[in-house]
C-alpha cells in the first residue's frame, strides 16, 4: 500500500478515557535555511580521524571506505551543521552528501505508511492511549513527565488491575524506546511489543500469566520533542532533544541534549564518553539530568524499581550490557546476561552480536548504568537493525540497498514486512525477561543457558602467602566458603567476604552476584594449593564451583616486582634465536638493590601474564618495561589484512591487553606503576584513531585480527584500548622524539633526577622513537577531571626535535589554537640601505598546521603607511594558494584584516586591498632556513610581523621561529635568537577585528616531556636501561619508589 499523507497538527485538546494532554507550550521554532543533521562524507588522515572521534562521533554510526590512492580513509558521517562546519574549519574536508533528487519521494512511495509522529490524531501516543483504554482491566496510561516542549512523556503500565494496583507492587520489566530520536525502528518495536501483551491477555496462557503476575511498563518514545522533529524537512536523522541550548529561539543543529548521555550516575566522566560541546551529537547537557526527560524516567525507576530494563536503540545489531563507562570492565551480574543474551555463535536474538557496553567505545550518563547503579536493574541494551541489514534479509523484495543511501544506517524501511520481522526476532528476548523477573539471577534463556553459581578468578602461579582469591559468586546462596588443600592435604574452610570495589571500580553491576574473598594460608614455596568455593543453595544443597590449582613459585617479601615484557620470542623487532631471555631485567633489579629496594622478576615471555592476585598484589610498586620490543607481536600480527591492503604495526598479542588489565586491576587495589619503554604507549599505525590497537578477533581474542570489510574497521577486532595510558598512566598521547642525549627530573617523582642516554642498550636499540609525552591534565583539567590529575615530571636534553629550539634554549612558540592570529613585529630601518645590497629578512621556521586552513605568513609595510603585503620566500617555502575553504568566508570573518590580501568570491582571489597572497602552510619536515627580499623597501622604515593566523578548529602543533637576522650584501644588520628576550622583536596581539585572547606567540623553551607522573604512576617515554651509567639508574629509580612507595 501507498505510504498515507500526513501532516503535524498542533493539539488543542485531547481526551482518551483518563489522561488529558496539557496545552503545548511555547517552542522553538524551526531555522531557515539547511541547519539539520545529515551524512557527511570525506577523506581523512589519520590524524583527522582522531580529530573526528574525538568530537563526540558514535563509532557504531560510521561507514568506512578506502581512498581512491588508498592513503585516505573515506568517512561517512552523521552530523549536525554547526559540528559539521567546526569539523571542515579543523581541516577535515567534510561534505554533505548529496542524494538523487527523487530519491525522498521514491523511497516514501514504496513505503507502508507505518511510521508515525508521537503527537497529534494517529500519532504514537494516541495509539498507545486508546490501546490501554481499550484493556482498562489490565492496562493503565501515566504521564510520568513532560518534555522540553511540554509534551506529556506516556508510558503503559500493563498488569492485572493495573488501574487499582499501586505501581511498583509486582516484579516488573521496563520497555523503552527513542531515547535518540532518529531510531524509528525502536517505537515501533515497543508499541508492537505493548499490544502483543494486551491482545494475548485472555486467550494466550504464557501471556496470560505474565500479566496476572508481572508489571510490564513501556515507553515506545523516550523523546517526543525530537521524535516529532524528524518527521519534519530535513531533520530526519536528528537525534537529540529539542534543548534551545543557546537560548535563540531556533532549534539548530548546535541544540539538544543526549539523553543518553544525561542521567547522574558517570555523568561527565570524561569527554570521551560524552562531550561537553552543545554542537556534538552525544552533547551531555549543563549538568546532570538536566532534561526534563531524564528526570521523567528516572522518577519513574525511582518508584517503581524495575527489576530488568531493555532499553532499545538502533542501528547496529548489538545486544549491550555491563559497565559503559570505562572499557574491558567486567562486573559479577554479566554472568546474567552471558545466559540472557548468549554468545556471538548463538545470540539471543538471530544477527545481534552480544557484548560488555564499552567494547566497542565508551558512554557515560548514559541509562543503563545509571539504572543499574542507583536502582539494582539488569539493563540491557539491544542496538536494533540497520536500513541495510533489514534489506539484504529479503533479497527479491521492493526494497534495495540504495534506498538506504543517505541514512547511514537508520532509516529502517517503511516496510510493514520487513519491520514485523525485526520485531519477531527480538520477541523471545523481551518475554523471556519477563518471565525472570521472579528469579532474575536464574532467568529463563532464549538460547538455553544457565546461570552457574560461582565463577572462580583462576590462576596457576603465586608469589605470595597467604594467597588471596576470589570468586564471583550467587548472593543468594548461604554459607559460602573457600575451600582449598594444600598437595592434597586435609580440606580447609574460610569464610568468604564481599569485596567491595577498588579505588575507581567494581562497585557495580552486582545486584544479584557479588565478588567475594578469603585468603589461603600455610603454603610453602613448591607447594601446589587446590581452590574451590561452597555455599548452599535452597532446594538444591550444597553446591560447589570448578576447582583451580596454583603453586606457590615463591613467597616473596620484596618490594617491587619487575615486570619484563621485552618480547624476545616475538616479531618486533624481531630477535635472533640467540636471545632466549629478558636482557635488562637484571640493571633494574640492580637500581633498586642500589636504591635500597628488593625485588623479583617476572617474565612475560617465559611465564605469561602476571595475575594481579596471585602475583601482582604481594609487591608494593611494580616496574613494567619494553626493553627493546616496539610491538608485542606473534608472525601472525606482523601484518594486518584490511581492505585498504597489508598495513604494519596494526595487532600486537592477547597478552598484552590481558597485561594490560592485570595491571590496571592492581592500580585500582592500590599498587603503583613504574612504566617505561620507548615506544611506551604507542598504538601502533593509526595512533589513537581507533581508540587504541587491535589484539585478536571479535569473539576470538587468540585470532589473527583480520580486517574484511570496510566498516570492519571498528567491528572486527578487539581493541587494546589507549583508556589506560590516558586515565591512569596520565599520558594522552606521544608523538616520536629522535636523538635525545638525556632526561632532566623536573617535577614529582623525579625532580632532581638526571641521566645521559647510551651505553650497550642504545647500541642495540637506538634512542630513536622515544616517547615525548603529552599530559593528560594539559587536556582534561584537575580542577574539572580530578580523577585524571597528571603533571610533566621530566623533559629531554638534546636531540632538538622539529619544534625544540633550532640554536641555543629559547624560541618563540606559537603553539595552536583556534580563531588565532599571532604576529612577531619588528622594524627595520633600511634609511641607509641602498637596494643593491639586497637586504633580506631571514630566520628559521619550523611548522605544522592543519594544510591549507591555517596559514604562516610574513607581512610588510612601508612603517607609516598602509601598503600592506605578504612575501615569497625566497627559497621557495610559500605558496600563492589561497586558504582552503576561503570562499565560504568564515576566515574572512573572523580575521579582516586579511581582506589586505585576499578578495572573497566564489572562487576567492589571492590580492586584496593592498598586497597579495604568500602562505606557509601543511609541515614543514622540521626547521627550514627561510628569506624575505626587502630591497622594495630600501632607504625607508619597514614594518615586518611573522604572523601565525588559523581558522575556528582543531590544527596542528603550530609555528616556530628562532635565528632571526636582516642581512644585506654588506653584512648582518641585527641579529636576535632570543636568548635573552625578544630584543628588537615585540608580540602586540592581533590586528583589529580578529578575536582577542585566543592564543599568540612566547618566548619559550621547549616542550621536551619524558615522564609524567600521577599519585600512582610515573610513566618514562624512554627506557632506564637506556641510560648510560648504572648510578643515574639507582638515583633515579629511588626517587620514583620513594614517590610511589615511600
Amino acid at each position: 500500500m501507498k505510504r498515507a499523507r500526513w501532516a503535524i497538527l498542533a493539539i488543542t485538546a485531547l481526551v482518551l478515557g483518563m489522561i488529558a494532554a496539557p496545552p503545548a507550550a511555547a517552542v522553538p521554532s524551526p531555522p531557515g535555511g539547511n541547519d539539520g543533521v545529515h551524512v557527511y562524507t570525506g577523506e581523512l588522515t589519520s590524524q583527522q580521524m582522531d580529530t573526528l572521534l574525538k568530537s563526540g562521533v558514535d563509532r557504531e554510526e560510521m561507514r568506512l571506505g578506502k581512498s581512491a590512492d588508498g592513503k585516505k580513509v573515506v568517512v561517512e558521517a552523521i552530523l549536525g551543521a554547526a559540528q559539521a562546519e567546526e569539523l571542515r574549519r579543523a581541516g577535515l574536508g567534510l561534505k554533505e552528501q548529496p542524494l538523487a533528487a527523487d530519491k525522498d519521494k521514491r523511497v516514501a512511495a514504496k513505503g507502508d505508511g507505518v511510521y508515525k509522529p508521537y503527537s497529534g490524531p494517529g500519532g504514537i501516543r494516541e495509539q498507545i492511549v486508546k490501546a490501554a483504554n481499550g484493556k482498562p482491566g489490565i492496562a493503565k496510561v501515566v504521564d510520568i513527565g513532560t518534555t522540553v516542549n511540554g509534551q506529556p512523556l506516556t508510558a503503559i503500565k500493563v498488569t492485572k488491575d493495573a488501574r487499582q494496583l499501586r505501581d511498583g507492587t509486582r516484579k516488573a520489566v521496563l520497555y523503552m524506546a527513542a531515547q535518540h530520536a532518529r531510531e524509528w525502528i525502536t517505537p515501533e518495536m515497543t508499541r508492537r511489543l505493548l499490544l502483543h501483551f494486551l491482545n494475548g491477555y485472555g486467550t494466550n496462557p504464557e501471556i496470560t500469566q505474565l500479566v496476572n503476575t508481572t508489571e510490564l511498563w513501556f515507553i515506545p518514545v523516550s523523546n517526543p520533542d525530537g521524535y516529532d522533529h524528524t518527521f519534519t524537512e530535513d531533520n530526519r536523522l536528528w537525534r537529540k532533544n529539542l534543548r534551545d541550548n543557546n537560548g535563540d529561539g531556533q532549534i539548530t543543529s548546535g541544540d539538544g541534549v543526549d539523553l543518553n548521555r544525561n542521567f547522574e550516575y558517570k555523568w561527565g566522566y570524561d569527554n570521551e564518553g560524552s562531550s561537553d560541546n552543545p554542537a556534538s551529537e552525544t552533547y551531555r547537557g549543563a549538568s546532570p539530568q538536566s532534561e526534563p526527560e531524564t528526570r521523567a524516567v528516572d522518577n519513574l525507576a525511582k518508584k517503581v524499581k524495575f527489576t530488568y530494563l531493555l532499553n532499545y536503540h538502533s542501528a547496529a545489531q548489538l545486544l549491550l550490557y555491563g559497565v559503559g563507562w570505562q572499557q574491558a570492565t567486567p562486573s559479577p551480574d554479566d554472568l546474567i546476561f552471558e545466559a540472557l543474551l548468549g554468545d556471538d555463535a548463538t545470540p539471543a536474538v538471530p544477527g545481534y552480536d552480544p557484548d560488555i557496553s564499552a567494547e566497542l567505545y565508551t558512554t557515560n550518563g548514559e541509562t543503563d548504568g545509571h539504572m543499574s547503579k542507583k536502582y539494582g536493574a539488569l539493563a540491557i541494551t539491544p542496538e536494533m537493525g540497520t536500513c541495510e541489514s533489514a534489506v539484504a534479509s529479503v533479497p527479491d523484495d521492493e526494497w534495495t540497498q540504495t534506498d538506504c543511501a543517505g541514512g547511514s544506517g537508520f532509516t529502517f524501511p517503511d516496510s510493514e514486512a520487513l519491520i514485523q520481522a525485526e520485531f519477531a526476532k527480538n520477541v523471545p528476548l523481551a518475554i523471556d525477561l519477563a518471565k525472570s523477573v521472579k528469579t532474575p539471577d536464574s532467568p529463563v534463556s532464549p538460547v538455553g543457558r544457565t546461570v552457574p553459581d560461582f565463577k572462580p578468578d583462576t590462576f596457576t602461579v603465586s608469589y605470595g602467602d597467604p594467597q588471596p582469591v576470589a570468586v564471583v559468586a550467587r548472593r543468594s546462596l548461604s554459607t559460602k566458603q573457600m575451600r582449598f588443600r594444600i598437595n592434597g592435604g586435609p580440606v580447609r574452610l574460610r569464610g568468604l567476604t564481599e569485596w567491595k570495589g577498588g579505588e575507581r571500580y567494581g562497585d557495580e553491576n552486582n545486584e544479584y552476584f557479588a565478588e567475594y574473598r578469603a585468603k589461603v594460608e600455610g603454603a610453602r614455596p613448591g607447594d601446589r594449593v587446590e581452590v574451590w568455593f561452597a555455599g548452599f543453595k535452597t532446594g538444591t544443597g550444597t553446591v560447589e564451583s570448578k576447582h583451580f590449582t596454583y603453586k606457590l613459585e615463591k613467597k616473596s617479601n620484596a618490594k617491587v616486582l619487575v615486570v619484563a615484557n621485552e618480547d624476545y620470542t616475538g616479531f618486533n623487532p624481531d630477535y635472533p634465536a640467540s636471545v632466549t631471555a629478558p636482557k635488562y631485567a637484571a640493571q633494574y633489579r640492580q637500581a633498586l638493590q642500589s636504591a635500597g629496594y628488593s625485588s623479583e622478576t617476572w617474565d612475560v615471555d617465559a611465564q605469561g601474564v602476571p595475575h594481579h592476585l596471585g602475583v601482582l598484589s604481594h609487591f608494593k610498586a611494580v616496574a613494567w618495561y619494553l626493553g627493546d620490543d616496539r610491538l608485542a607481536m606473534d608472525a601472525q600480527d606482523v601484518v594486518t589484512q584490511t581492505p585498504f591492503g597489508p598495513l604494519p604495526d596494526m595487532d600486537v598479542k592477547r597478552s598484552q591487553q590481558d597485561l594490560t588489565i592485570a595491571v590496571r586491576d592492581y592500580l585500582n587495589e592500590g599498587g603503583k606503576l613504574l612504566h617505561t619503554g620507548e615506544t611506551a604507549a604507542y598504538y601502533g599505525f593509526f595512533g589513537t584513531s581507533l581508540g587504541g590497537i587491535y589484539y585478536g578477533l571479535d569473539g576470538a581474542p587468540d585470532a589473527d585480527c583480520v580486517i574484511t570489510s570496510q566498516d570492519g574497521f571498528f567491528e572486527e577486532c578487539l581493541i587494546l584500548a589507549d583508556d589506560f595510558a590516558q586515565y591512569y598512566l596520565g599520558v594522552n598521547g606521544r608523538n616520536p622524539r629522535g636523538g635525545p642525549t638525556g632526561f632532566t627530573g623536573t617535577g614529582t617523582g623525579l625532580n632532581g633526577a638526571s641521566g645521559t642516554f647510551g651505553g650497550p642498550a642504545t647500541v642495540a636499540n637506538p634512542l630513536d622513537e622515544a616517547g615525548s609525552l603529552q599530559v593528560t591534565s594539559d587536556t582534561l583539567p584537575p580542577a574539572r577531571f580530578p580523577q585524571f590529575k597528571s603533571s610533566a615530571s621530566a623533559t629531554y636534553v638534546g636531540g632538538n626535535g622539529p619544534f625544540d629550539p633550532v640554536e641555543g634554549n629559547w624560541y618563540v612558540a606559537g603553539e595552536h589554537t583556534d580563531d588565532a592570529y599571532m604576529r612577531l613585529t619588528r622594524t627595520v630601518d633600511l634609511a641607509a640601505v641602498p637596494a643593491a645590497q639586497q637586504p633580506k629578512l631571514e630566520f628559521q621556521l619550523s611548522y605544522d598546521t592543519e594544510e591549507g586552513y591555517d596559514n604562516v605568513i610574513v607581512e610588510a609595510h612601508t612603517a607609516g603607511q598602509d601598503n600592506w603585503t605578504t612575501l615569497p620566500d625566497l627559497n621557495g617555502g610559500t605558496g600563492t594558494t589561497v586558504p582552503a575553504e576561503c570562499e565560504a568566508g568564515f576566515l574572512l570573518e573572523e580575521h579582516p584584516w586579511l581582506l589586505r590580501y585576499l578578495t572573497p568570491g566564489a572562487t576567492c582571489a589571492a590580492t586584496g586591498t593592498s598586497g597579495s597572497w604568500n602562505s606557509f602552510t601543511g609541515d614543514s619536515g622540521g626547521w627550514r632556513q627561510v628569506a624575505f627580499d626587502l630591497s622594495a623597501y630600501a632607504g625607508q622604515r619597514v614594518e615586518v610581523s611573522i604572523s601565525y593566523v588559523t581558522d575556528p578548529g582543531t590544527g596542528g602543533v603550530g609555528a616556530f621561529v628562532d635565528d632571526t637576522r636582516v642581512t644585506t650584501t654588506g653584512g648582518t644588520l641585527g641579529a636576535e635568537g632570543f636568548e635573552s628576550g625578544l630584543g628588537v622583536w615585540a608580540i602586540p596581539g592581533p590586528p583589529t577585528g580578529s578575536p582577542a585572547g585566543a592564543g599568540d606567540f612566547a618566548r619559550a623553551q621547549a616542550d621536551k616531556t619524558a615522564a609524567v607522573s600521577t599519585k600512582d604512576s610515573v610513566f618514562l617515554g624512554f627506557g632506564l636501561e637506556q641510560v648510560a651509567s648504572a648510578a643515574e639508574r639507582a638515583a633515579t629509580i629511588k626517587k620514583i619508589m620513594k614517590h610511589l612507595i615511600g
